[in-house]
């Protein structure tokens, strides 16, 4: 059993709030006025702290800061790859050491505890990504009911992942003065430090929007988001895991089980997208059709093209005599 910390001292002046809410109400002050964070950046920071205070079902602040210490908190990362992917876990750092870096500087705890929390490191995946197969994708989406508005919303969704491969972030984002119904184009906004994307609003996609716009969307909806939740309030998905537990849904209800290593949330179908233009088109234009920066960031899917990889090899050179 962790014991508890002995590094924290209070008195009536540095007592630490009553409840878990009014301490990370002082924390989010706290971004706000001393480290100037965006609006954005400081409810994804408190969702993984409020992970982080729930993780031993603690009810009270005073609670928190008895256990809190070392180990407590090396115990917690070592736990949490159990439910979360790399990118959970290094945002869960990021937000931890910050975090901790508060408490020190309103003297709840005696010493940083910051350096308690290791840099997270994600090294490139080594094997290929595994994509959702085409037939697969078929077949899900003939499976969508589109005679009620959940299931015009899921197809839009679906199609649009398997049409652009586009990240869930850019769907759930999208907003009705994206889609340029004159010109024929789609835009998608900056997303992971990448660069905005701007397609061809294909006649597929511009009937599965229109069909959801119309028939499935709740017209008095004051949002400017295009895909909304399909029950009172009406509102923006604004969960990371929003589209995944969809499309995870939407397998459910179509029997399909996928192979191990093929992911059952929206980024199959990007992996699907990439694997279909290797080899068609230059790698540059995937990389800008996938919203990378950075050409590396799209080299992994180099290795899927197996017949260029070998025109570019060089021959083995003769044996000089």
């Amino acid at each position: 059993m962790l014991q508890p910390n002995v590094l924290q001292k209070f008195d009536d002046q540095n007592c630490p709030p009553l409840t878990l809410t009014e301490l990370l109400d002082q924390y989010t002050a706290f971004s706000y006025r001393v480290r100037d964070l965006a609006d954005k950046t400081v409810k994804q920071q408190n969702l993984y702290i409020n992970r982080f205070f729930t993780h031993q079902g603690i009810s009270s602040a005073t609670e928190f800061f008895q256990l809190l210490c070392p180990r407590y908190i090396q115990k917690f990362l070592l736990e949490y790859p159990e439910k979360y992917g790399p990118a959970s876990r290094r945002a869960m750092h990021a937000s931890l050491r910050s975090f901790l870096k508060f408490c020190r500087h309103q003297g709840y705890t005696s010493c940083d505890l910051s350096s308690s929390v290791p840099s997270y490191r994600h090294s490139p995946p080594k094997s290929l990504p595994n994509p959702i197969e085409d037939e697969t994708i078929k077949r899900l989406l003939d499976s969508i009911d589109r005679t009620s508005p959940t299931g015009l919303r899921n197809f839009a969704i679906i199609q649009m992942l398997t049409t652009y491969g586009v990240r869930g972030a850019h769907i759930r984002t999208l907003k009705l003065a994206d889609i340029h119904w004159q010109q024929n184009t789609i835009t998608f906004e900056v997303c992971k430090r990448g660069k905005r994307i701007v397609q061809h609003l294909t006649a597929q996609i511009g009937n599965c929007l229109l069909g959801y716009i119309q028939g499935g969307r709740p017209n008095h909806a004051l949002h400017p988001e295009v895909f909304l939740t399909s029950r009172p309030p009406y509102r923006p998905f604004t969960k990371a895991a929003s589209l995944s537990s969809i499309v995870a849904r939407c397998l459910q209800n179509a029997s399909i089980q996928l192979p191990k290593g093929v992911s059952r949330g929206t980024h199959s179908f990007r992996h699907a997208f990439a694997t279909r233009l290797v080899g068609k088109i230059p790698l540059k234009h995937i990389a800008d059709m996938l919203g990378h920066r950075d050409i590396s960031s799209s080299f992994l899917y180099t290795k899927i093209d197996g017949n260029a990889l070998g025109k570019a090899a060089l021959p083995w050179p003769e044996e000089v005599k």
